[in-house]
């Protein structure tokens, strides 16, 4: 954890240090947990992992089709 006056002392180097130890970076304002920083690359897997279970979720209620390219195109051919 990095506290708000530890970021205004060292700057980002702070962050930085405890990016290396876990991918994200717990802040803490008046001693308490506030905000949490992480690398680009742990948040764009969050958001892969979160749109995947979006996903995942609607194909299972019939909301979402999901497919490879070929069996797009047969499936439009075939409509045709």
């Amino acid at each position: 954890m990095v506290s708000v006056v530890d970021i205004r002392k060292r700057g980002i180097k702070a962050v930085e240090q405890e990016l290396q130890k876990e991918n994200k970076a717990i802040i803490s304002f008046k001693g308490r947990p506030k905000y949490v920083m992480l690398t680009l690359e742990e948040y764009e897997r969050l958001m892969l992992d979160s749109a995947y279970n979006e996903l995942k979720k609607k194909k299972e209620q019939g909301k979402a089709f999901v497919s490879t390219a070929k069996e797009l195109i047969e499936r439009i051919e075939n409509e045709l």
